[in-house]
Parts: C-alpha cells; structure tokens; sequence
C-alpha cells in the first residue's frame, strides 16, 4: 500500500511541475512562506554584493582536525582572539571553545536566521555572535576561519565552465584582503571547502602553508581560476596558512 502511495505522489508532483508557471509558484511560496527560505531570498536581494555563500548549511564538529590544530598552535597565548567568518548556527564557534575554552571566539554571518539560532544555542556567549559581513573596524584575530564559505550552491548545481555570473574569482580575493586586515601577523588562516584556490591569490606569497592537509575526499573538486574559467582534474586540500610577520 505505501508502495502504491509513493508513486501517486510521485505522479502527481510531475504532474504538478509539468503545470504552466508550477515552478515560479513553487518558488514564491517557499520564499514568502518558509522563513528559511525567505531570509535566503533577503540576501540575496539585500546584501548581493556582500554574500557569498548563501545557503547556511553545517554541522556539529565539522572539521575536528583543523580545530584541534589550532587549539595546538595557539595554545601558548593566554587568551586566542579568534574569528569564524560565516559562522551560520555557531556550530564551529562552539566546537574551538571547548578546545579552547580561554580564547575570545567571534562569529559574524549576514544570516540573521542563523545569527539568532546561534545566539540561543549560546546563551551565555549571545553577545560574540553579530548579524555582520565584516568585522569592526580596527578589530584584530590570531586566526580567522572561514570553512565552506568561499563556495556556491549554485555552482555546484548547474557546474557551468565560468563562475563569473555566480561567484567570481575577484569575490574570492576581496574576501580574503578583508580577512587579510583583521588578522594579525603571524596569524592562522583556516581556509577549506571553497571554489578557488588560494594559491592563486596575490596575497598567497604573504603566507606560509602549514603541513595539515585534509582527506581528498572531504575536498571539493570543483575549482575555478583567476579567469573565473572552471579548472579540470585538481583539488585543494591545504587548510591552514600563517600570515608572514610584517617586514
């Protein structure tokens, strides 16, 4: 019987789609009625220029090798000033203070969804979580995450041959001269789970590349270059990069 019950839905939802216009009123009901949804459709409207990757998706503990190095390299300052940059629910900010329990961890997303989640999650530490797309102004860090956020659902739905209309490459090294001024010399940039390379950033000879290096499945093999053109047989699978000390 649930046999038969699935293919009538199946059915009837082809049957649906195949309507004049289904589509476009599938995706304004979702956007007006869904909150999710909605506060995606806001940034993308709202904060176009700003946005990178705008669906929110993470989890508890996604990176635990990364987080346990930092905690390891970080671990003789007496209190770490950390960033995750597109930090979503908080799951990442949680996960480095329980390694890191003396550090001061800053998250920033553009999600206010997300922002509110994390901040209810984390009630004790509401105030590190900001509705923002940069840090403040002179603000400083020992190590800026930024884990699957220079990346784009779309791009990896559609897979076009240039990423110019999606997520250039010139979004990629904006971002990374914005986080580039708020971290600190001799500082950790935690960067995985994007598009670009960084190699191919001009900022890139500034850095060191630290020796952890990620599984290659965990890596995204779906790469474009400085010519937004789409890059064939290679992945990414360095994450942590020292900032050189001034001079």
């Amino acid at each position: 019987m649930r046999r038969g019950g699935n293919s009538a839905r199946a059915r009837l939802r082809r049957m649906l789609k195949a309507l004049p216009g289904a589509r476009g009123m599938a995706l304004w009901v979702r956007r007006t009625f869904i909150p999710h949804y909605r506060e995606i459709h806001r940034l993308r409207r709202a904060e176009a220029e700003q946005l990178l990757q705008p669906y929110p998706t993470t989890g508890e503990d996604r990176y635990p090798e990364v987080f346990d190095e930092l905690a390891r390299l970080l671990k003789k300052l007496p209190c770490p000033q950390i960033l995750s940059f597109g930090c979503s629910s908080g799951a990442e900010v949680r996960a480095l203070r329980r390694r890191m329990p003396h550090a001061r961890i800053v998250g920033i997303d553009l999600n206010r969804r997300m922002i509110a989640q994390a901040r209810a999650a984390d009630p004790a530490h509401a105030e590190d979580y900001r509705s923002a797309g940069a840090p403040e102004p002179g603000e400083r860090f020992d190590a800026v995450l930024a884990m699957a956020v220079f990346r784009h659902g779309d791009l990896e739905f559609h897979r076009p041959e240039t990423c110019s209309a999606i997520l250039p490459f010139a979004r990629f090294e904006k971002g990374l001269a914005l986080l580039d001024q708020h971290l600190n010399s001799g500082g950790w940039l935690a960067l995985f789970n994007q598009q670009f390379r960084f190699a191919d950033c001009t900022l890139a000879p500034r850095y060191g590349v630290e020796p952890l290096r990620m599984a290659e499945h965990q890596a995204l093999h779906l790469l474009y270059g400085p010519d937004d053109r789409r890059i064939a047989g290679t992945s990414v699978t360095e994450v942590l990069f020292r900032k050189q000390a001034d001079g």
